[in-house]
């Protein structure tokens, strides 16, 4: 933001938030990338399949969808949040856009409490190929549910908060 007032300092913090987890989704699309090369190397080169590729690839989409997805409700190119961009009133608009705020972040709160008590239930529980305990993908929705109800009720009360931008670059348009 251009002041430096407390909700600048907030808004910077998470702004570097979507950006760490928007670094962890792509190194996870990376490693998925790699799992895949590995996979399909040993199954037809050396002829002897990986197991555990299938499971782990999976697992790392799960929490590169959340992640990725919390950070995308921030910049506001979430599809949600781009529906009404240009009605003809901005009371309308700025209506529109809490509905939707309030909405996205409902949903939210409720994925990151059932999802919570979901991952806590299958803590225990191991991956059959993998032998990952099941309580890492499942984290994942509380996670990204977390993430997505601060980010929906920062842009719910702090609406004309500025989009982050990627680099300086950006920054300069």
């Amino acid at each position: 933001m251009r002041t430096d007032g407390p909700l600048a300092r907030v808004h910077d913090g998470l702004a570097w938030l979507v950006r760490v987890t928007e670094h962890l989704s792509a190194a996870l699309i990376v490693f998925v990338v790699l799992c895949n090369a590995a996979q399909i190397f040993c199954r037809y080169v050396l002829v002897w399949p990986l197991g555990f590729t299938d499971e782990t690839m999976r697992f790392a989409m799960i929490w590169v969808t959340f992640l990725a997805g919390s950070g995308l409700v921030f910049r506001r190119e979430h599809m949600a949040t781009a529906l009404f961009d240009h009605p003809r009133f901005a009371a309308i608009h700025r209506l529109v856009q809490a509905i939707v705020m309030i909405s996205i972040a409902s949903f939210a709160a409720v994925m990151t409490w059932n999802g919570w008590s979901l991952a806590l239930r299958n803590a225990t529980q191991l991956s059959p190929s993998a032998q990952i305990p099941m309580i890492f993908p499942y984290i994942a929705l509380p996670v990204g549910g977390a993430l997505v109800v601060v980010y929906a009720l920062w842009l719910l009360f702090v609406p004309s908060a500025p989009l982050v931008a990627d680099d300086e670059e950006d920054a300069a348009y």
